[in-house]
């Protein structure tokens, strides 16, 4: 846990005002221990809504395993009870809320933890190099929430998780499909009760990677709707997650260790759609669970959700063979931050290590916190968002592998023979969801230069300087040379000058050649960052930032320095 040390008076008057509201706790939320209330950072200001608290402790959950709501967890009516009948567990619980209440925006930004750890704090760090950079999610008026959902995180101080009781079965294992219920209540509890520790009037879930990948669950399996009927999620941000979710939910599971390859399974789009393995029509949103109560969604993307993995992000947007588009439902936008790895790789690019080119360095953060802003006026004031960004067969954006035509860079080999791999089972679609067919591939289509056409385009890759991908070999000696390295993307830089062009035998344009002076090639970044900003896929606020880091970029490949 975090924070400092609070008196004794403090503490005590915590406990006894927790005391005093007990009764009014809502009903899945039994009781909450308040073990740190502090300053964040030392009493900093965060614009008009002022300093913020940090507030630590544990939250306690008394689940019903009769409760219709709760019967989709796997094992739950194999696990021990209470005098009541109830289910008892309890989680690590972290918030940071600004200190006068009433300068908040309203809204609780339910962070889904990875493997124990904050992701949500990187909308901060698009401005700034330290834990909480220029303040971004403060400044905005967010209350933060960090709930422990997965079981098996190592206890350290800093980490995150949950405590579940196991099944009475032999073997005996981790109710592991806990955590979307301690998710689901925690935020219930947020919302509704008012002797929570803190509230707000709206609830929206961010999660990258894995803690993504358990949105898509948590949607399918139903728990956005709460064990009293009413919506958890105004919104869900599933970053990263491509169209896998995640196989918590089944006895044996182990979280942490749970990887990417084995969690695409069929539905992978939100509206039902008939399965030609199975002959089975079901949704990821489209089922009997998850229809009712469906907030606003964000899939967001990078280009590595699309090429490796086994994440297969197009089969979101398309039909389940992968050979047509499909309408995406109106409460889902799906963008695709294209040519952009997993995470941003580090600027200046470092020398490549474990795959043959460099990785990828472009920040898509900026995008991040724009499509936050639009995501917040959705759920606040009912302000359509900016429309859905993808690769479509309509327009020939969206290829098979074989045919992206990706220019003969030397010394650069082209993806074109990679496949996707086979779906994972799934236990509650029919057949096990035609678990073992082979997925199909599908990718973005990319230019002369091997810079993707569709999706979002960050500035430096609409005014590019170099070649971005959403995959990169494995370098010899790492590994096998045929595989992809997992979550990374390339940085492939153009050719400074023709003539070093023409002595390599590179096809693509040097940047003396498309670019007549710095001043131009910056010209063009604000140009395509001020068109962005007015489609709203880039803040106003944020342009000159991006500006000031291809101006760098340019010192980097044209000056030899920064």
């Amino acid at each position: 846990m975090t924070g400092g040390p609070v008196p004794a008076r403090t503490l005590l008057g915590w406990a006894l005002s927790l005391a005093l509201a007990a009764p009014a706790l809502h009903a899945e939320v039994s009781r909450v221990e308040v073990t740190s209330r502090a300053p964040l950072d030392g009493g900093r200001t965060f614009g008009e809504v002022g300093p913020y608290e940090e507030i630590t402790g544990r939250i306690h959950f008394l689940i019903d395993p009769a409760h219709p709501r709760n019967r989709v967890i796997a094992n739950l009516d194999r696990a021990p009870r209470n005098r009541n009948g109830q289910v008892e567990m309890s989680a690590d619980l972290s918030i940071l809320a600004p200190a006068e209440a009433g300068n908040g925006n309203g809204i609780a930004l339910v962070d889904i933890v990875n493997r124990g750890r904050k992701t949500v704090m990187r909308f901060n760090q698009a401005g700034g190099e330290d834990r909480y950079g220029d303040g971004f999610l403060m400044n905005r008026g967010y209350t933060i929430v960090w709930i422990g959902w997965e079981f098996d995180v190592p206890e350290t101080p800093a980490a995150i998780r949950i405590d579940v009781p196991l099944s009475d079965g032999a073997p005996a294992y981790p109710i592991g499909g806990l955590g979307f219920a301690a998710v689901r209540d925690t935020a219930a509890w947020i919302r509704r009760d008012p002797g929570a520790v803190v509230s707000s009037d709206r609830a929206l879930a961010f999660g990258s990677s894995q803690s993504g990948r358990f949105l898509r669950s948590f949607l399918y399996l139903g728990f956005n709707t709460g064990e009293d009927g009413q919506p958890v999620f105004d919104g869900v941000i599933a970053h990263i997650a491509g169209a896998s979710r995640i196989n918590l939910n089944e006895p044996g599971a182990e979280p942490i260790s749970l990887g990417q390859f084995d969690a695409t399974s069929f539905p992978f789009a939100d509206a039902a759609y008939r399965d030609p393995v199975t002959g089975a029509a079901e949704g990821a949103l489209d089922n009997p669970r998850a229809r009712n109560n469906l907030p606003h969604i964000f899939y967001t993307n990078t280009s590595v959700e699309y090429w490796g993995g086994g994440r297969v992000a197009a089969l979101v947007h398309t039909t389940p063979d992968g050979a047509e588009d499909v309408m995406l439902p109106a409460n889902v936008r799906f963008y695709l931050l294209a040519g952009t790895q997993h995470g941003p790789g580090t600027f200046p690019p470092g020398p490549a290590a474990n795959t043959l080119e460099a990785q990828n360095p472009v920040d898509y953060w900026w995008h991040m916190r724009a499509l936050l802003a639009a995501m917040e006026a959705w759920i606040v004031d009912g302000e359509q968002p900016p429309p859905s960004r993808h690769p479509r067969f309509a327009d020939g954006s969206l290829v098979m592998p074989r045919t992206l035509d990706f220019p003969p860079v030397p010394g650069v080999r082209s993806p074109e023979d990679r496949t996707a791999g086979t779906r994972a089972a799934n236990p509650l679609a029919e057949a096990q969801g035609g678990a073992g067919a082979l997925l199909p591939l599908l990718v973005p289509r990319v230019d002369a230069d091997g810079n993707e056409t569709a999706g979002v385009l960050h500035p430096e890759v609409a005014v590019p300087l170099a070649t971005y991908t959403g995959w990169n070999f494995t370098r010899p000696e790492r590994g096998d040379p045929d595989d992809l390295w997992p979550l990374v993307g390339a940085y492939i830089p153009f050719p400074a000058t023709r003539a070093e062009r023409e002595s390599t035998g590179d096809p693509r344009p040097s940047i003396e050649e498309r670019y007549p002076s710095r001043q131009a090639y910056l010209e063009g970044v604000r140009d395509a960052a001020l068109r962005q900003a007015s489609e709203r896929y880039l803040l106003s606020a944020d342009v000159e930032a991006v500006v000031e880091r291809a101006r760098r970029h340019w010192n980097l490949r044209m000056e030899g320095g920064d």
